[in-house]
């Protein structure tokens, strides 16, 4: 199963809200992001559709409380592409328009008609628990994750960022949730994609924050986890980078050197050097992957790196003045 599942799996398990208030403020979400409503025989029909099997029985309790009476939901389930199973929560008709109004999905005018509420009505999220419970049902209803969590042991680095979001169908709705979230100091951003508005945040901290406030605390210490693993994952990738980086400066150097060394031994012969620069010549010839620590190690009278450093700069501006020599006597034969 993927992340997002998961967190919804938890969530959908969690108490229901103690207050009326958010109870309805958490079936309005859902109405709002999952559902679906109808009209039937001229009465209004209220169909959630979920890929949460566990959802059905939340809804039942929500109606539930908030109504005091028993009131029979059904369950329907669906199986589409991919083996994927949708899961279809039927309303009973003859609460559903009852429910619409409660829930400030529908508003009724001075005249006694009905009018669908754009937005995210102000009555709903009244008090701060309203709002949390607000954000619980949209979370259960629209959210979704492209998180990947990963074992520590592999290495290769997971491109992939923080990412959730809310998909809704009305731009309305999903600039209202915007706001609703920045009152609760999570800076989502908003953008279309298709007919769709989508709420998201991108931020590893913010989607942790989104979590634990929605009750996923299962989710945000797997997310946690998952931090951790990629900043060890992270620094093992770098360390990699920066051996493989020195060791390929250390092969180019090691290749300018020999070069220079050849180039003296094939034009006025190694024997032409001092005694220190003919056993370093030899034993760079000898040793070509060695680094200079080592050399000096290896040399009759052991040097310190630099000193091995600053003889193999002598060679190689040894190497260059012969080739300027020689190039000067080329042209001047040539002339």
């Amino acid at each position: 199963m993927s992340f997002s599942f998961d967190a919804k799996s938890e969530v959908v398990q969690s108490p229901l809200p103690e207050n009326i208030c958010c109870c309805k403020a958490q079936l309005s979400a859902l109405i709002r992001t999952c559902g679906n409503v109808s009209l039937v025989n001229k009465q209004y029909q209220i169909l959630l559709n979920t890929e949460l099997p566990n959802l059905f029985d939340r809804v039942s309790k929500l109606v539930a409380k908030i109504y005091s009476k028993s009131n029979i939901l059904t369950l329907k389930s669906e199986e589409r592409g991919n083996h994927t199973i949708r899961y279809i929560i039927e309303f009973p008709i003859d609460i559903s328009t009852e429910i619409l109004v409660d829930c400030n999905v529908l508003r009724k005018e001075y005249d006694g008609s009905l009018s669908i509420v754009r937005g995210i009505s102000r009555h709903t999220v009244e008090n701060e628990c309203c709002i949390k419970n607000f954000i619980v049902g949209a979370f259960l209803g629209c959210a979704s994750a492209n998180i990947v969590i990963k074992d520590i042991n592999n290495l290769k680095k997971h491109t992939g960022g923080y990412h959730l979001e809310f998909v809704f169908g009305q731009y309305d709705l999903a600039g209202d949730f915007l706001h609703l979230l920045g009152s609760c100091g999570i800076h989502a951003k908003l953008m279309q994609r298709k007919k769709l508005h989508i709420v998201y945040v991108k931020e590893a901290e913010l989607v942790s924050d989104v979590l634990a406030m929605v009750g996923a605390n299962n989710a945000v210490m797997v997310l946690q986890n998952e931090f951790a693993v990629r900043e060890v994952r992270n620094q093992l990738n770098r360390q990699l980078n920066c051996l493989n980086s020195n060791m390929e400066k250390m092969v180019e150097a090691s290749l300018r050197q020999i070069e220079a060394i050849e180039y003296i031994r094939d034009t006025v012969g190694l024997d032409s050097l001092p005694p220190n620069l003919y056993e370093l010549c030899m034993l760079r010839l000898a040793n070509p992957e060695e680094t200079m620590e080592n050399l000096a190690k290896l040399m009759t009278e052991p040097l310190t790196k630099s000193g091995i450093n600053h003889r193999l700069r002598k060679l190689m501006k040894l190497a260059n003045e012969i080739r300027a020599k020689q190039e000067i006597g080329d042209t001047q034969n040539s002339a």
